[in-house]
């Protein structure tokens, strides 16, 4: 008797360029169990989560779309809704969620993951029309600004779209509570491989690249340079101990996007009396090799932030942490045994942070091997990946 075919599950993402929703779109993909489930990722143009998946054996099917429309744009220092947007983007949604339904059908897909915010969108009304049923894998949290506008339209759309809601953390399952039902809200945190981000890593070539000798502590931050993810906190926090400790080096990972520029220049700005004491690395593909490199993470988000894979690939690999107390985050740390949370936006708090940990090399030790226990038992990509899966397999067999 031949053996029946494991389900498809088409991963819908809205880019092709590599952000925390398109790593983990990649990791997903790669680690599901292929007993139980095939992945398909739609993306809608060539790029680098294209180009990977390939390369690791995943199929891809590119869905062309036109481009959307920003929901507000800038005036000022302001952001102010788009009231154009809604009603273009809307007919705009109803020809690309066609593409993707007849993508759909063709491959034969037997579920829809979709990932970021557009494409719960497209996504869901494609699974719709396709006839199966839609997951979202929720990994923002939707703006409550404009009186909750945009929250209640989402909640409407989840409502009819969305089999089942994944959030990669509490402060998002919370957001959702309001639209849709508990049994329909699933919790999983984001995962990374415990072997590839690890203690064993090699980061001496990064260390040579940022002339950083055995005697430097190198300080790093990995996230978008952008205002919520709070580095001009951590520069001025920084240049508070920099004259006791001479022997330290921050190291900033990350482009900025969209208009983030000039929060980019004012970075560079606030850094220049510090010299090449602080180094703004860019993006990088390397991350095990450049986690591996550092002394300390610094994680200094000034919002809600979800298990951002940043935390986690730092956490695996074993780094003496310091975070702040925001949402998404604090959840996943046991304050002053497995990291140092203090609160956001406090440039004291995290100057002392960062000055206890630099002082200390016994703690920064406690904490290296705590956290990396954690991430083992809690953070895994395996974990991650069996956690989607029986999410899938509830909305497949239609589960309340």
């Amino acid at each position: 008797m031949a053996r029946r075919e494991a389900p498809l599950v088409a991963l819908v993402d809205v880019s092709a360029k590599m952000g925390g929703v398109e790593f983990s779109t990649l990791y997903l993909a790669q680690r599901l169990d292929r007993s139980k489930f095939r992945p398909l990722v739609i993306c809608p143009e060539e790029g680098d989560l294209p180009r990977r998946c390939r390369e690791s054996g995943v199929p891809v099917q590119i869905v062309k779309q036109p481009r959307l429309l920003s929901s507000s744009f800038q005036f000022g220092k302001r952001r102010v809704p788009n009231p154009f947007s809604w009603p273009i983007n809307l007919v705009l949604f109803m020809i690309i969620a066609r593409r993707v339904a007849r993508c759909l059908k063709e491959a034969q897909a037997a579920l829809v993951c979709t990932k970021g915010v557009f494409a719960h969108f497209y996504g869901g009304l494609a699974a719709r029309m396709a006839g199966i049923p839609c997951v979202w894998h929720v990994q923002d949290l939707i703006a409550e600004r404009y009186g909750g506008l945009y929250m209640s339209l989402f909640g409407m759309a989840g409502r009819l779209f969305a089999t089942r809601l994944i959030a990669d953390g509490t402060p998002i399952r919370a957001q959702w509570h309001p639209y849709l039902p508990e049994e329909r809200l699933h919790l999983v945190y984001n995962g990374v491989d415990i072997d590839q981000f690890s203690p064993q890593v090699d980061g001496s070539a990064v260390r040579a690249e940022w002339h950083a000798d055995s005697r430097t502590l190198l300080i790093g931050n990995v996230a978008r340079l952008t205002a919520w993810k709070g580095q001009d906190y951590l520069i001025r926090a920084f240049s508070q101990i920099a004259d006791a400790f001479p022997q330290a080096k921050l190291v900033l990972v990350g482009s900025p996007v969209f208009e983030s520029a000039a929060f980019e220049r004012q970075l560079r700005r606030l850094a220049e009396p510090l010299g090449e004491r602080v180094i703004f690395a860019g993006f990088r593909w390397d991350l095990p090799q450049v986690l591996a490199a550092l002394d300390i993470y610094a994680h200094v988000s000034v919002e809600k932030d979800t298990s951002p894979l940043s935390v986690v690939s730092a956490a695996a690999s074993g780094k003496p942490m310091l975070c702040t107390a925001v949402e998404g985050v604090a959840e996943l740390f046991v304050p002053d045994q497995t990291a140092v949370i203090v609160p956001p936006k406090d440039v004291s708090a995290l100057a002392e942070g960062l000055r206890s940990l630099l002082s200390d090399v016994a703690r920064r030790e406690l904490l290296s091997n705590a956290v990396r226990q954690m991430a083992i038992e809690k953070l895994s990509l395996d974990q991650f990946a069996r956690n989607c899966e029986a999410v899938f397999e509830r909305a497949l067999r239609h589960e309340p």
